[in-house]
């Protein structure tokens, strides 16, 4: 049984296109971060995309909520796809605060660090990927979303790793960095990371909902 019929098309094409908003910033902040890392021109081109279909995907989201307050098309399912698409929005709202950060700070990242922290980000783009294509079978297709759900729990342990290499690399490798400028790159690890655990959180929410369907 699908969620959507024609009477709310409307709704559905709001949540298409949410969604397609979320996928591009994931996708400009993994290319944004490896333009950081390679001093590209265009890094601020991806850090002014991503923040645009940042503010996109805030339109449709206010856009998806008018639709279910006003017509209440889905009244059985309101409230679940209200807070799918509430925790969905910290995709996009930390692929563009990633890239703000790093437009701002300008970290000096050293070379035998950037493959790590370019893998963080491709592994954690592809979390984000693979959970958004879980929501889209949720909400159109009403398919089993299992196999999106396992690959998002095991983009997330493969990015826990790399973090625990990357740390050991920076606190234990021959550098000789200073303290605070190890502190400084911590934290851009730790933001790297954060979209593959903003994929486990709505990975979790995603699964309960699926259970609750019986799908």
């Amino acid at each position: 049984m699908r969620i959507f019929n024609n009477r709310n098309k409307e709704l559905e094409i709001e949540m298409e296109l949410y969604l397609d908003s979320l996928h591009n910033a994931s996708l400009l902040f993994y290319e944004g971060v490896k333009n950081y890392l390679d001093d590209d021109e265009k890094f601020p081109v991806r850090v002014y995309d991503c923040a645009e279909y940042e503010r996109q995907a805030d339109e449709h989201l206010k856009n998806i909520k008018f639709i279910l307050y006003r017509y209440n098309l889905v009244p059985d399912l309101s409230a679940d796809i209200l807070e799918l698409m509430d925790v969905c929005d910290d995709i996009g709202d930390i692929s563009k605060e990633v890239l703000l950060d790093l437009q701002a700070e300008n970290p000096k990242i050293e070379e035998d660090m950037k493959p790590l922290f370019r893998e963080i980000a491709k592994i954690s783009q592809k979390s984000a990927e693979a959970v958004i294509g879980g929501v889209r079978f949720y909400l159109t297709q009403m398919r089993s979303i299992d196999e999106n759900l396992n690959k998002v729990y095991f983009y997330e342990s493969e990015v826990d790793k790399l973090q625990h290499d990357l740390k050991k690399l920076i606190y234990q490798g021959d550098s000789e960095l200073e303290y605070a400028h190890k502190l400084h790159l911590s934290y851009f690890i730790k933001k790297c990371a954060a979209l593959s655990d903003i994929s486990e959180k709505v990975a979790l929410v995603l699964s309960v909902f699926q259970f609750k369907r019986g799908i």
